[in-house]
């Protein structure tokens, strides 16, 4: 009887915890507006004040997976069909707000 009540207790915590992660925010408001002024002084005259763009020329960054920071920060790093690569103009940090700022739909999702 004891070990089922401990197996119910860890499943109990364990499921309180997913639950407590889920609701957390993925990123600060900080690192979110961190992002938004890096975005707008870098990506914007390509991919539109605030993402909002015709998507024709550029890649609608409103429609990015938000699961696939990777891919984020690979495009950016290395450049990707007509973008150019950032590596050299970019730090982490600053590839890494811009992240913030598209991961979160412009703040929307953080």
């Amino acid at each position: 009887m004891m070990k089922k009540l401990q197996f119910v207790l860890v499943c109990v915590a364990a499921l309180n915890g997913a639950a407590h992660a889920q609701n957390a925010p993925r990123f600060t408001a900080a690192a979110i507006e961190q992002g938004r002024d890096q975005f707008h002084r870098t990506c914007a005259q390509c991919h539109g004040r605030n993402m909002v763009n015709a998507g024709t020329t550029t890649y609608d960054l409103r429609k990015f997976p938000v699961d696939q920071p990777d891919r984020f920060v690979n495009s950016v790093t290395n450049g990707k069909g007509n973008m150019p690569s950032f590596k050299d103009a970019l730090s982490t940090e600053q590839i890494n707000a811009l992240w913030a700022y598209v991961g979160s739909r412009g703040g929307r999702e953080p």
